[in-house]
C-alpha cells in the first residue's frame, strides 16, 4: 500500500474545507459523483493510468471512466464468496494464520480500492463511510500484523497504520460534530493524534531506515489531526478536549487539577454508559 499526499499547490486561506479537500483529493482520481444503476449505487470517477513500454519508458497517459460499488467492496468482487478479503480471512482465524507473498498483494490491493472510495467519501461528505473504509483497513493492518509474514514484508504494510488512523479519527469526529458532539469530536482528534505520535516513538527505529516520504509519516499524519482541530476551533467552536486538559496539567505538574479532570472522566464515563 503506498498512500502518497497530493503536492500542496494552491495559497488559499487554510478553512476546514480546503484542508479536507488537500487531505483527501487524490490527483490520479477526479471523481464525478454518485450514480444509481439497474438498483445499485455507484461512485463514478475518471482514473488516470500511466502508459509504458516494454522497456518501461513512459509513452503517456490514459483516461479511463470506472466506476465503485458505493457499498460492500469496492469493486464488487466477492473473493472466496466473501465481501472481502478480510471477512474471508477473519473467518479463518480458527486457522493458523499464514499469508504469502501472494496474500499480501492481494490484500495490498484491497487496501487500496478502500482508501480510493474513502477519499471519495469524504471528498462527498459522508464521514460515516469514510471512517468504515478506514477501518476496513485498520482491520487488514491487524490481519497481517497477526500473521507469520515475515518481518520485512509485514513493515512495508504496517508503516501505514497512521495514515489508516488519521483518517479514521477525521471521520469519526467530523461525524460526532455533524451530530451535534463537539466534546467527542474533540476527543476523537486529540486521541488520534497522541496514538499516531506514540506510534511514531514505538517505531522510530523503522521509519528511520525509511528512504521515502514515509520516514515523516507519523508526524504528518498527527500534524493533520491537530491542524483540524485548531481550524474547527476557530470556525465551529470546537472545545479543548478533557484528554488535552489533562495532559496540559500532568505537564504542569498541577495534581489538584489532574485530579479534577480525571474524576469528570469518570462522571462522563459513567454517564455516557448508563441506559
Amino acid at each position: 500500500m503506498d498512500e502518497r499526499e497530493e503536492q500542496e499547490g494552491n495559497q488559499r486561506p487554510m478553512t476546514v474545507e480546503v484542508l479536507i479537500q488537500r487531505l483527501f483529493r487524490d490527483p490520479r482520481y477526479m471523481l464525478i459523483g454518485k450514480t444509481e444503476r439497474l438498483g445499485r449505487e455507484l461512485l463514478s470517477f475518471i482514473e488516470s493510468c500511466t502508459l509504458l513500454s516494454a522497456t518501461g519508458d513512459m509513452k503517456g497517459q490514459l483516461l479511463l471512466n470506472n466506476e465503485y460499488e458505493l457499498r460492500g467492496r469496492p469493486d464488487g468482487e466477492r473473493p472466496y464468496g466473501h465481501e472481502s478479503l478480510l471477512d474471508y480471512h477473519l473467518d479463518r482465524r480458527g486457522e493458523k494464520l499464514s499469508l504469502s507473498d501472494e496474500d499480501l498483494s492481494a490484500l495490498r490491493d484491497e487496501s487500496w480500492l478502500y482508501y480510493v472510495r474513502r477519499n471519495f467519501h469524504f471528498l462527498l461528505e459522508d464521514w460515516a463511510a469514510g471512517r468504515d473504509d478506514a477501518e476496513h483497513n485498520l482491520g487488514l493492518w491487524h490481519l497481517v500484523e497477526q500473521s507469520d509474514a515475515g518481518e520485512a514484508a509485514k513493515w512495508g504494510y504496517l508503516k501505514w497504520w497512521p495514515w489508516m488512523e488519521r483518517d479514521r479519527a477525521i471521520g469519526q469526529a467530523m461525524w460526532y460534530l455533524q451530530h451535534d458532539q463537539p466534546d467527542q469530536a474533540a476527543a476523537e482528534l486529540y486521541r488520534g493524534e497522541r496514538a499516531i505520535e506514540q506510534f511514531g516513538e514505538r517505531y522510530r527505529e523503522q521509519y528511520a531506515q525509511e528512504e521515502s516520504d514515509s520516514r515523516e509519516l507519523c508526524t504528518h499524519m498527527a500534524h493533520h489531526l491537530g491542524a483540524l482541530a485548531e481550524l474547527l476551533r476557530r470556525d465551529s467552536n470546537l472545545p479543548v478536549s478533557l484528554d488535552e486538559r489533562l495532559a496540559q496539567a500532568e505537564s504542569q505538574g498541577d495534581a489538584e487539577e489532574v485530579e479534577r479532570l480525571r474524576t469528570e472522566m469518570i462522571r462522563r464515563a459513567m454517564e455516557e454508559g448508563e441506559p
